[in-house]
């Protein structure tokens, strides 16, 4: 054995990686098979002590004696193999796990932290200790992401087992905060082990955590990813809705389970209430939803606390009520579609597959459940939109096929009834849109409820077409009369056309000739006079919604010619209309036209080629003019100059309203560059948006991005030439600002440096891959412009080429043309030089210079000059800068040991000298690993003989 441990000792101080990573994994894996044979042989000596200990015991009854002769000639025997074997451990510890644990190959530091693991639950009479343990704590600082997952699925097998946690209490001190960090980790698979470690840690130490920290770790339950969330949601459990005792104080009788499952309800929404955390009820429901799935399944408990009386025992208040419906909406949302929320990822293993049989009974009665108590939860909310809004949601997730199957008829009538009172009493957008979708889906073909609720669908639009009808008539009677309705009048005309314009989204309602009405209101309203914006707003989208069901049936049966020709024409009138609303003076109607002509636009723009029958008569592409007034549109109410200025802000809660219109100008410009993208305006409409794009990159930066990536998959050349001409254009408005100057300044912290900035971005979005035709391109387009002389004749050179100053824009794009072809670039950029070019500028600041020096490779540079520099203002500051030399002393021969203490990123190698030496420390010292140094202790050295730490290594 002696051989075998030098052998090894040997193998592992290799500098050769395949015989180090070879032997250190023998070694490892004979030190974890000693582990368990000693382990074996202290389980039979604890045996045969226990059977000599009664066998001592029945002596006195006359035993034989020869029998206790056996059993202590095996208890000696068992005494004297386990030293043996444990010198052998610790000789093959020192000499192969000291060295090997901090190796510069993660390969190796992860083979001896996990059979490390495997020692501690194998054989923890000698290794649960603090000697050995300390290693796990160190490499907790590890750089490597498995190393990380190593240590803590070790330690989260300690912990799943109360004789070992108990022994652990030191060594979780320590190394506490360190822990608690590691929920942060980079790694998500490691963030969601760390929560299960910690939550094994809080259930056998009591006090272990203080209330801030339980406030820390409760904020996963949002996290994006799902195991963790799920992690922190057992967390949640165990420490807020733990059920109380089973029995009570003072004889009481303990409360049932479902007074259990009110109260935890309870506390869970004031959890969400008082916790300043993620806003987002969806993500908390999905966090419970494998922890506690009695509570956040609980349809009976959940439906109850709702419908519990005012003033009643368990009632709630209105706060409580609002986050309760959240949170019922979106267990029913994940209880009938099975998957978590958009945003939340799985994890590698996915999501777990349930029983279909299981899910689909599940389903039915929670669909039971709710086809019962919905009229009533619609009935007692009514009155509260923000309440009833999200509760209209359910029958589209529930399966209407048991109101057949269960004879549950009279609670359809119910449900019906109380939507059509929601219409009548609301009108309110939000409101009446959830009715319409709850109709929908009431009224869906081939359902059990079609039935009952198509006949009540049409008597309600009857109802508002009839109510509409003689308004419309009076209305306009008295407009050209030169009278006016009454605020009463108007304002029922404005709530009815809201109520067919949120039906008419769901519901195909050509049967009612809508399309008349609307087209005279809006034909009124160009030739006549003024109408009130709120009416315009609606017919607009009532024509928006007619015209896309007349869409929809000629593209499911193809009706005649003249059907296509009159509905071209309706298509090329609405367009015109919304066209002229794109300057109205109401900026919510103006912004309402500009995405309903943005969307129409997009659906013509697809229906087939442009040829003279069938749906090619729909075809249709904005003209020139038209892309110019929706361009600027964008400029006007998108890019707004004090959103630019705000740049980095953080919204708070009390900025709803600034939030809210950032959303809509978000959606306008997310609209307008679909067509872009889907080749409806001309790609260099694109640059326009360009422009904005490091000014407003906080609000913007995403989608702007997004476009640029969609039209070079499109196509890369005409993406291109897209940046290319925003560059252009941008300094064009540079030069009609500011003049040709040639100040070095500007161009390194001026209005010119931010062109350039936007220059570099744009070549980063070019690619890496296929991007050499397009900087070619861009290089020769931009050499063209660069030399343009003026057209009007000028006596000074300077003013003879007006756009020379472009070089050093261009010269941010000669990073992407390959090396290779970087001297056929220069020779094409010395042929391009016209005759009478000026030379302005000294050293870098030269457009010219500084041009053909970015087109330069390191091995065609002249003898004696030097390399360019990346940026002007480096070569302003070259000279400031001192020179850098290496210390004399520092360096030391290569050694597997020397690079193993270097591992954690130290660019050279320490001196070892004992007069460098700092005073040894162990671990479990009381000022060890503090706040300052917590951080640098992965790069810490291991003494092999003193198992202690040698300090002086920082990042």
């Amino acid at each position: 054995m002696d051989t075998v441990i030098c052998m090894l000792s040997g193998l592992t101080n290799s500098a050769v990686y395949s015989l180090r990573h070879t032997s250190s994994l023998a070694a490892m894996k004979l030190l974890t098979a000693l582990a368990s044979v000693n382990q074996g042989i202290c389980t039979g000596r604890r045996t045969a002590q226990r059977l000599y200990e009664i066998e001592s015991i029945t002596k006195l009854k006359g035993r034989h004696k020869y029998y206790m002769e056996l059993l202590d000639q095996r208890r000696h025997q068992f005494q004297n193999k386990p030293m043996a074997i444990d010198n052998i451990i610790c000789a093959l510890f020192k000499r192969t796990f000291v060295p090997r644990y901090r190796d510069v190959s993660s390969d190796i530091r992860v083979i001896c932290m996990g059979e490390l693991g495997c020692w501690i639950r194998l054989y923890p009479d000698m290794f649960l200790d603090n000697n050995y343990l300390k290693y796990i704590g160190w490499m907790l600082y590890d750089k490597d992401a498995n190393v990380r997952m190593k240590c803590i699925l070790a330690l989260k097998a300690l912990y799943e087992k109360r004789e070992s946690a108990m022994k652990l209490g030191l060594f979780f001190h320590k190394f506490k905060k360190r822990i608690l960090s590691m929920t942060q980790d980079q790694q998500p698979e490691i963030t969601s082990e760390c929560m299960q470690l910690l939550r094994l840690i809080s259930e056998h130490y009591v006090g272990v955590f203080s209330a801030m920290e339980y406030v820390f770790l409760f904020q996963f339950v949002y996290a994006a990813y799902r195991p963790m969330a799920t992690a922190a949601g057992e967390l949640i459990c165990r420490r807020l809705l733990a059920p109380p005792p089973h029995e009570g104080f003072f004889g009481q009788e303990p409360p049932d389970e479902f007074d259990r499952n009110l109260q935890n309800m309870k506390t869970l929404i004031d959890f969400y209430l008082q916790g300043e955390f993620h806003r987002h009820v969806p993500y908390l429901v999905d966090g419970l939803w494998e922890a506690a799935p009695a509570l956040v399944r609980n349809w009976e408990c959940m439906t109850a606390l709702l419908l519990e009386p005012r003033g009643g025992r368990q009632a709630l208040t209105s706060q409580q009520e609002r986050v309760l419906i959240e949170i019922l909406v979106a267990a029913v949302r994940q209880a009938a579609e099975g998957r978590p929320p958009a945003g939340r990822r799985l994890g590698k293993k996915g999501a777990r597959e349930v029983d279909g049989t299981r899910r689909w009974r599940e389903h039915a009665n929670m669909s039971r459940h709710f086809v019962k108590v919905l009229p009533r939860l619609l009935s007692k909310f009514a009155a509260d939109k923000e309440k009833v809004t999200p509760l209209l949601q359910i029958p589209q997730y529930c399966n209407l096929d048991v109101y057949d199957m269960d004879g549950l008829g009279s609670y359809l009538d119910a449900a019906l009834l109380e939507l059509d009172c929601l219409v009548q009493r609301h009108s309110d957008v939000a409101v009446l849109e959830a009715c319409a979708r709850a109709y929908g889906t009431y009224c869906d073909e081939g359902g059990s409820a079609h039935g009952q609720a198509a006949p009540a669908c049409s008597r309600l639009v009857d109802m508002l077409v009839d109510v509409l009808t003689p308004l419309l008539d009076v209305f306009i009677q008295h407009e050209k009369q030169g009278l006016f309705l009454g605020h009463g009048e108007m304002g029922r005309i404005c709530s009815t056309l809201r109520r067919l314009a949120a039906f008419y989204s769901t519901h195909d309602l050509s049967g009612w000739n809508l399309y008349e009405k609307m087209d005279s209101l809006l034909t009124f309203r160009r030739h006549q006079g003024s109408l009130p914006t709120e009416v315009v707003h609606c017919a607009l989208q009532c024509t928006y919604y007619a015209l896309l069901w007349q869409i929809v049936a000629a593209t499911d049966r193809l009706p005649s010619q003249e059907a296509l020709l009159d509905l071209r024409k309706r298509l090329l009138k609405f367009c015109l209309a919304c066209r002229v609303y794109l300057s109205h003076q109401s900026k919510v109607l103006s912004e309402k036209a500009f995405i309903l002509l943005c969307d129409l636009l997009l659906i013509l723009s697809h229906q087939g080629p442009e040829e003279d029958t069938g749906l090619g008569l729909l075809f249709f592409v904005p003209d020139h003019v038209l892309q110019c007034k929706l361009l600027t549109f964008v400029r006007e109410h998108v890019f707004l100059e004090d959103a630019g200025a705000a740049g980095g802000r953080v919204y708070r809660e009390e900025d709803a309203d600034e939030l809210h219109e950032l959303f809509h100008r978000r959606n306008m410009l997310a609209v307008f560059c679909k067509l872009i993208v889907c080749n409806v305006l001309e790609m260099s409409a694109a640059a326009a948006v360009y422009q904005f794009y490091l000014k407003h990159y906080h609000h913007f930066g995403d989608i702007i991005k997004e476009t640029m990536t969609r039209t070079r998959q499109n196509d890369r050349l005409r993406n291109a030439l897209s940046l290319l001409l925003c560059l252009q254009q941008l300094f064009q408005k540079h030069v009609d600002t500011y003049g040709l100057g040639s100040d070095p300044i500007e161009f390194i912290c001026g209005p010119f440096y931010s062109i350039r900035l936007l220059a570099r971005r744009f070549a980063l979005t070019l690619g890496f891959d296929s991007a050499r035709d397009a900087a070619h391109l861009i290089h020769r387009r931009g050499l063209a412009f660069a030399f343009s002389e003026s057209p009007v004749p000028e006596e000074e050179a300077r003013q003879r080429f007006p756009n020379l100053s472009f070089l050093l824009v261009l010269a941010e794009f000669s990073c992407k043309i390959p090396p290779a072809e970087r001297a056929a670039a220069l020779a094409h950029f010395q042929d391009s030089i016209p005759e009478g070019v000026p030379v302005f500028g000294e050293g870098d600041m030269n457009p010219m210079l500084a041009y053909r020096k970015s087109l330069m490779r390191t091995d065609y540079v002249v003898q004696g000059e030097e390399e360019p520099a990346a940026n002007p203002f480096d070569a302003i500051c070259k000279d400031s800068k001192r020179p850098q030399e290496l210390p004399v002393g520092t360096c030391s021969t290569w050694t597997p040991d020397t690079l193993a203490g270097c591992a954690a990123g130290d660019r050279e190698p320490r001196s070892c000298s004992s007069k460098e030496r700092k005073p040894k420390r162990d671990i479990f010292d009381v000022d060890f690993l503090s706040s300052e140094d917590s951080e640098n202790s992965s790069n810490e050295d291991v003494d092999v003989e003193g198992i202690s730490v040698q300090e002086g290594a920082s990042d």
